[in-house]
């Protein structure tokens, strides 16, 4: 997911969420990646969804849908911009992010709009990105692809990483901001960071904190 924050004298924040279902025989989710330029909201946003939210039966392909929420936290809109293959899982993902709010205050105090790419079945296509994309999507694209389930993973764990990111898309730093309780989660996420080596330069070579989301679980 990928909050930004606009230029000062906009009162919208922008966010894009990511979850991608892997081959699996059941419906659970196995791992959601969400990024953000200031810390955190849109991976509450979508932990609250997700609490909710389950898999119809047949579902498939990927849908894309829009969430306005006020600053009271209330949700004020759900539009799917792009359907999936199946309408029933699209309508059932706005059912879901209606029974999960309120949701907490966007950050200073402004109306959030949040984009979330949802998934479906066990042959959905992974790494389906929402549009509008942001840097922090290219890094959390990048890192993706390397995250490895640890072996006999149960319940749902949550690892936050800050990267700062060079001109020249080198990684300066990279540090774990917020533990999951479970060491295994957190080195796999970390080693998964640390894979793709050197990253696309920043927008403009300028030099870009990005906080890093990665909720692992097993049902």
């Amino acid at each position: 997911m990928n909050l930004l924050l606009l230029p000062k004298g906009r009162s919208v924040l922008t966010a894009t969420a990511l979850s991608l279902a892997l081959a699996a025989p059941c419906p659970a989710l196995a791992y959601a990646a969400t990024a953000d330029n200031i810390g955190g909201y849109s991976s509450q946003v979508l932990q609250q969804i997700l609490r909710v939210w389950h898999q119809p039966a047949g579902a498939r392909g990927t849908a894309l849908a829009e969430l306005t929420i006020e600053p009271s936290g209330a949700l004020s809109s759900c539009n799917v911009l792009q359907p999936s293959l199946s309408p029933a899982a699209d309508a059932a993902l706005c059912a879901a992010a209606q029974n999960a709010a309120p949701y907490p205050y966007p950050p200073f105090g402004a109306k959030a709009q949040v984009s979330l790419a949802m998934s479906y079945g066990p042959d959905a296509p992974a790494g389906q990105a929402a549009p509008a994309k942001s840097y922090a999507d290219t890094l959390r694209d990048a890192v993706a692809p390397h995250l490895i389930l640890p072996q006999g993973l149960s319940g749902s764990w949550t690892t936050v990483v800050e990267l700062f990111v060079m001109a020249d898309g080198s990684l300066r730093e990279s540090r774990i901001s917020h533990a999951s309780g479970n060491a295994e989660v957190d080195a796999a996420v970390m080693a998964a960071v640390l894979s793709p080596g050197a990253f696309p330069p920043p927008p403009g070579h300028a030099e870009q904190r990005v906080s890093l989301s990665f909720t692992l679980s097993a049902r």
